[in-house]
């Protein structure tokens, strides 16, 4: 069995609740409260600044030139997103640059940065794939249900939503996944161990990303 297809039954429970989050449920119905909204995508934000370092080490650790520069390019994509982030959505959702810069990351976003950094530095290129692999592909499956469920009339955040729609990203998530299972093909038992469990961790983190939003959460000390 392909990796990526053992690695998403392992982690379909994982998916099937996120899809039943209240973050994503009041995001599709258009009743997401402002404030979490804000939350999220400022976190967001960071998160992103933070995985376009990963993708750099996993681009000066891939195998093949063109794996580089495949991976080189995500890194200028993740850094293009957050310059967006701030330049519409943070206005648009009554964002202050200034602001946002001056948030600390959340326990959680903190958390699974690190744990993808570290990921990145203590393990080989196919094992760091696995880790960034959720990132990409849970994001992409949750995009696509709520863009197919999400009430449009109305909605506030339907500029947001129809952004999880884009072909570009669609495919660079399929090369993700390729790579992973290429990797996977020659990778010794132990590895591939690996890449299951980091695969996994990172799932789960990819469910206490959204969840952290809507808890607004913060440091308690």
């Amino acid at each position: 069995m392909q990796f990526s297809i053992q690695a998403w039954k392992n982690i379909e429970n994982i998916y099937q609740a996120i899809l039943e989050m209240p973050f994503v449920k009041e995001l599709e119905s258009g009743s997401l409260d402002k404030q979490i909204f804000q939350h999220y995508i400022i976190q967001d934000g960071i998160y992103l600044g933070e995985f376009a370092r990963v993708l750099a080490i996993i681009s000066a650790k891939a195998p093949q030139p063109d794996t580089q520069l495949k991976f080189a390019n995500s890194v200028r994509e993740a850094i293009v997103v957050e310059r967006l982030l701030h330049e519409n959505f943070f206005v648009e959702f009554g964002i202050k640059a200034q602001d946002a810069l001056a948030t600390n990351p959340s326990p959680t976003c903190l958390n699974y940065t690190n744990f993808l950094i570290a990921t990145a530095y203590q393990y080989n290129f196919a094992i760091t794939v696995a880790a960034v692999l959720p990132c990409f592909w849970i994001y992409l499956e949750v995009g696509k249900h709520i863009y197919q469920t999400a009430s449009a009339k109305a909605n506030s955040y339907q500029k947001w939503i129809d952004t999880y729609i884009d072909a570009d990203f669609e495919a660079s998530v399929n090369y993700v996944i390729q790579v992973a299972d290429r990797e996977a093909e020659k990778a010794s038992v132990k590895e591939l161990e690996l890449m299951n469990q980091v695969f996994y961790r990172a799932s789960q983190f990819e469910w206490m990303f959204w969840d952290s939003a809507y808890q607004l959460e913060k440091w308690k000390i």
